[in-house]
């Protein structure tokens, strides 16, 4: 039986496969894993994600099967797997499981190098220059804070306006008296005596009352208690702002009195006493409303005038509060663009830049002189007189002058060629010696100079001079702070472009590079 057993059993065995053990940064590793002696009954679980670490996994390929056709054969899985870190690192062993049995890999060790940098056969390049980058648009929290608080004051002044509005509304409603009068039907027609409610029904007619004497005569007789609201009638009575006789007054409060001991007391009024009130209330109502003084056709002029009046103040008051809300909102947001993005964008934006127009405009490539430079600039250089001295002049064949602008604009961009008969070599540091003195006799003051060596996207060599002076304005008289930046060749002749832009003028510094940038020799066959 054990001979039997042996000879149908087989034994299943994980290994694993590297095709290096020591790679540069950033270059890969193969790591294969094999299970030998698999049958198609056995289920096999590879490693799955990051389980290299401390090196990183790649990219894991699909399963592949070796035999397929053998009643038990062997699969594989490949791995990319990397580091980023010299050093010396161990990869543990990885977990196989066949049929929920552990099997594991032995360990790896990796050795990863540093490149390597020749600089006898690599040539080494200067530091790039720092770049400048717009500093990203955000909003202050205090921004956020003044415009809520702006939104609550609009809300406010919206409420104000809509509550005078229900106002002035409710003023052109029914007339007091009328409105007083049909809510006394409107009583009668309820059934609330035959349900004899006669509490609710004493206290409706009081509030009746209450409400046309509030309304009518302009004071609080809604929340007055009873004995307030009989000396403000007789407050009234003897300003002679109500002729209302006293027996009146006294009776209109033996009927509040009543109400206050229903309402409060649990008094119960009978019947015949409420129909009574009833038309003692109504007696009351006549009663005030003929006693009101009324107003004469001088008066009613003078109101009508005053209500124009007073409706033209509160337009204009919606339109003083409109206003300053917008100077508001308009405030916060310049001083928000301020903050955040700096006054010169906001007087770019608004005003407008004629640099940055430039900058932003169409531009145009053209090919000047014979034989050709080319150059990209915003407009086209228009051709001039070119002004040399006298001993040179007897040595020149050709002589060339062509520009933009004018010194004292912000932007002047000048390229002048000239040829001689006889070929000679141009000394380009003595013509650079000679810019200050050349900046001198056109009127610049305050001059900084500096030079280095330039060279164009063609590979022609040239001498750069650039730096700053002053020049007075001949009309303001003011002094004009200026950039220049001027490139000399000596190719065949002599070359020189010339770019003068306004100090501090971030779009006069990017147009001038993007000009020399863009500057090319060409040949007469091009």
């Amino acid at each position: 039986m054990l001979l039997l057993v042996c000879s149908i059993s087989h034994a299943q065995e994980v290994s694993f496969e590297a095709d290096k053990d020591t790679i540069q940064i950033g270059e890969q590793i193969d790591y294969l894993i094999k299970v030998d002696e698999i049958s198609e009954e056995d289920l096999v679980i590879f490693p799955k994600d990051q389980t290299f670490v401390p090196l990183e996994m790649v990219e894991d390929y699909k399963i592949d099967t070796l035999n397929p056709q053998a009643k038990t054969f062997t699969l594989t899985k490949l791995y990319k797997l990397t580091q980023f870190d010299s050093g010396t690192y161990s990869v543990p062993p990885q977990l196989v499981k066949i049929n929920e049995k552990a099997f594991y890999t032995d360990t790896l060790k990796v050795r990863v190098n540093d490149v390597v940098l020749d600089t006898t056969k690599q040539k080494l390049y200067p530091i790039k220059p720092s770049i400048g980058v717009d500093k990203p648009f955000a909003l202050p929290s205090w921004f956020w804070w003044i415009l809520i608080a702006l939104l609550i004051l609009a809300g406010i002044a919206f409420l104000v306006f809509k509550l005078k509005k229900k106002r002035d509304e409710a003023k052109r409603r029914i007339p007091p008296y009328e409105q007083a009068m049909i809510s006394l039907k409107e009583l009668d027609k309820s059934s609330v005596l035959e349900n004899r409610n006669f509490k609710e029904y004493i206290s409706e007619l009081t509030y009746i009352t209450r409400r046309y004497l509030e309304e009518k005569l302009e004071i609080r007789a809604l929340e007055f208690t009873t004995n307030e609201l009989i000396s403000e009638l007789k407050f009234k009575k003897e300003k002679k702002k109500l002729a209302l006789k006293e027996d009146m007054i006294l009776e209109y409060e033996k009927i509040l009195k009543r109400a206050d001991l229903a309402k409060f007391a649990n008094s119960r009024p009978d019947l015949i006493t409420l129909k009574s009130d009833r038309k003692q209330i109504e007696k009351f109502l006549k009663q005030v409303q003929s006693s009101i003084p009324q107003i004469t056709e001088e008066e009613k002029k003078k109101d009508e005038a005053f209500q124009k009046a007073l409706a033209k103040k509160r337009k204009k008051q919606k339109w003083i509060v409109g206003i300053v809300l917008g100077l508001l909102f308009i405030i916060v947001t310049v001083s928000a663009v301020v903050a955040t993005k700096g006054f010169e964008y906001l007087r770019d934006t608004v005003i407008g830049n004629p640099s940055k127009e430039l900058l932003k405009g169409d531009w145009v490539t053209s090919d000047y002189g014979v034989p050709p430079i080319s150059m990209t600039t915003p407009d086209v250089l228009i051709r001039g007189e070119l002004d040399l001295p006298e001993e040179i002049l007897e040595n020149v064949a050709n002589k060339e002058t062509y520009s933009f602008g004018t010194l004292y604009q912000n932007i002047y961009v000048t390229l002048n060629k000239v040829r001689f008969k006889d070929s000679q070599d141009i000394d380009l540091d003595v013509i650079v010696d000679r810019i200050y003195s050349n900046l001198e006799e056109r009127g610049a003051y305050n001059i900084i100079t500096k030079s280095e060596d330039f060279e164009t996207l063609g590979g022609v060599k040239g001498k750069k001079v650039f730096g700053s002076f002053s020049i007075e304005n001949p009309i303001t008289k003011k002094d004009i702070k200026k950039e220049y930046k001027i490139v000399n060749f000596g190719r065949g002749g002599f070359q020189q472009v010339i770019i003068f832009y306004d100090r501090d003028d971030e779009f006069g510094e990017k147009i001038s590079n993007r000009i020399l940038n863009a500057v090319e020799f060409k040949n007469l066959s091009q």
